[in-house]
């Protein structure tokens, strides 16, 4: 496990065109930090990483959690 790896968890809440109501889904997964990125750089990136793999064009971050992977 590399000291930069990260844990996160974010739970988002989005409409999608043309289906009925509100949705929310959480993405889970780790990460690594690049060279000079910081807290809300990496945060930014995987609110498009989210967003992506949800197919959500616009979203609200219902929570979000970054945390060292090591136990």
């Amino acid at each position: 496990m590399a000291r930069n790896e990260y844990h996160y968890v974010i739970t988002l809440q989005f409409q999608k065109e043309g289906v009925p109501g509100v949705n929310a889904n959480t993405v889970t997964g780790t990460v690594a930090a690049r060279r000079g990125e910081d807290r809300q750089a990496l945060y930014q990136r995987l609110l498009k990483h989210a967003m992506a793999a949800l197919e959500a064009d616009n979203a609200v971050t219902l929570f979000f959690d970054l945390a060292p992977n090591g136990l």
